[in-house]
């Protein structure tokens, strides 16, 4: 697929295409949730999903405190967090395994190191804060630019961008965060191996038998790896950020956006 024929109606995605595809990788903000909160029908649609033999996969910048959790309480099987800095599943026998993906995240004093980063970027710019889910983090830092905060310019963001890098990390934003870890990571570093360990699948593999669905620029690197991607409208707004757009678009913006490739999926699937 050409970067013209990119940002495709998902109308026009083939139901033949859609029958094989038994995970659906999805990011969770403005993604799955609707500005900040989990609808009662996307949430659904995870049920609906794995009713029809689809294993749903959250991929996500949030932290892996929350992985944690969804493990817990979604009908789901496995997550990457932290975008991509750690991964969750449940084995054969339906316990819970983690695992870092960088043995520098693992470092003395490094997750210290940035949470000091945090307190000083706070204190130069009063209109953002550390994230509130900041303390249930292994690998990076999360600053709140779209969340808690409100109304905080796109030249803010950048000079922050700017600090972080300028400090010697590697940076990621959000719909909602700007994230500093290094060294190098990215959300598919998180899914391959994820998806190795859980279920003993290749890259190949997951190019064939996995689609994708998200909206920032944090979710640059499965748009451009995985065939079948997918973003919901909202990521028009962020467009000049993505390297290479998601190859199809859904109507609807965030949840709904994520029911309607859900249906479509499901659909395609029966």
């Amino acid at each position: 697929m050409t970067s013209q024929q990119r940002m495709l109606p998902l109308r026009t995605l083939p139901n033949d295409a859609l029958r094989h595809i038994e995970f659906l990788l999805f990011d969770v903000d403005e993604t799955f949730t609707t500005h900040g909160l989990l609808h009662a029908e996307t949430y659904a649609s995870l049920f609906a999903l794995r009713d029809a033999g689809v294993t749903a996969i959250p991929v996500t910048g949030r932290p892996s405190g929350w992985g944690n959790v969804m493990l817990s309480t979604w009908p789901i099987k496995a997550c990457v967090t932290e975008n991509g800095g750690v991964i969750s599943w449940k084995d054969s026998t339906g316990i819970a395994r983690q695992q870092v993906i960088h043995e520098q995240h693992r470092g003395e004093g490094y997750i210290e190191k940035l949470r000091a980063l945090g307190n000083e970027i706070a204190a130069r710019f009063p209109e953002i804060r550390v994230s509130a889910d900041q303390p249930y983090r292994l690998t990076d830092l999360a600053i709140d630019y779209a969340e808690q905060s409100h109304g905080v310019s796109e030249k803010t963001v950048a000079d922050i961008v700017d600090w972080m890098r300028a400090e010697g990390y590697q940076t990621a934003v959000s719909s909602i965060h700007i994230h500093a870890y290094k060294p190098t990571n990215e959300k598919a570093d998180g899914v391959y191996p994820l998806m190795q360990a859980a279920f003993a699948m290749s890259a190949d593999a997951v190019h064939a038998r996995a689609a994708f669905i998200g909206d920032s620029p944090n979710d640059a690197s499965l748009f451009a790896a995985i065939p079948i991607s997918v973003g919901v409208a909202n990521v028009r707004a962020s467009l000049s950020k993505i390297a290479t757009p998601p190859a199809y678009v859904s109507v609807a913006e965030c949840g709904a956006g994520f029911v309607e490739f859900a249906t479509a999926l499901i659909a395609a699937r029966g």
